[in-house]
């Protein structure tokens, strides 16, 4: 299957940095088919679908000038919306995993009912700026975004390993989120790779019953045009829009 996530699933945080320094940085924000039918979801709990969530989405005339839009395009989960219970547990799951989940939230069963997310980059290719839009039953977005931030904290300094066993030191910073939305969190997160360091800054926002990750990666002292909260500043009234 098609997706804007195969190869940093297969190589984890650490293959994601060595991708970056390669100029060969694949999408990563969530992608690939719908999502299982909400035949079984309650009416009472409808919420936008990953076609709606497309539309809102941030686009190349948002972005600075000289970002493209990735080649595979925008990703969503379509019309109908999923009822399934999330298969990762925040609160147990490594932190491989979580720092995986920042950048693949769409695309790996954590109990949304619909996701969108599209990914740009700059004329170097050193770098990416990802966007997710996540929406969820009930209070589950208020469940959500309290465990990523608890598990990222969890994970302030560790190893990080890629599929062929290597490891290089890594470092995740939870700083203060955008103050827009009903919460939100930021991070910063550091891989080490010989004398070279690849650096993500970002953020998960969330209001009401929607959540938007939105990230920027790029190699330490390499300048950037990505202004963050500007960004979200543009994205969360469209996420308002459409509740």
């Amino acid at each position: 299957m098609a997706n804007r996530i195969g190869a940093h699933a297969a190589t984890g945080l650490a293959g994601v940095a060595a991708l970056m320094l390669t100029a060969t940085l694949a999408a990563c924000t969530g992608g690939g088919s719908a999502s299982s039918s909400a035949s079984a979801a309650s009416t009472a709990h409808d919420v936008p679908n990953g076609k709606q969530l497309r539309a809102i989405l941030l686009g190349a005339a948002d972005l600075p000038h000289d970002y493209t839009e990735e080649s595979i395009g925008a990703q969503n989960s379509g019309a109908t919306l999923s009822a399934a219970a999330s298969t990762v547990d925040l609160s147990s799951a490594d932190c491989n995993t979580v720092l995986n989940l920042i950048n693949t939230v769409g695309q790996n069963s954590l109990g949304e009912a619909s996701y969108a997310s599209d990914a740009f980059t700059p004329p170097s290719g050193l770098g990416e700026f990802d966007e997710t839009l996540l929406e969820f039953h009930g209070t589950d977005a208020t469940t959500f975004t309290n465990k990523l931030g608890a598990a990222l904290n969890r994970c302030s300094a560790f190893q990080a390993s890629d599929a062929s066993g290597a490891t290089q030191s890594a470092s995740v910073k939870v700083t203060p989120g955008p103050r827009i939305g009903d919460e939100s969190v930021g991070f910063t997160v550091k891989v080490a790779i010989g004398n070279q360091t690849m650096v993500m800054n970002g953020a998960a926002i969330r209001l009401g019953t929607a959540v938007a990750v939105i990230d920027n990666s790029l190699l330490q002292g390499q300048s950037t045009e990505i202004d963050l909260t500007k960004l979200a500043g543009m994205l969360v009234p469209r996420m308002r829009s459409v509740h």
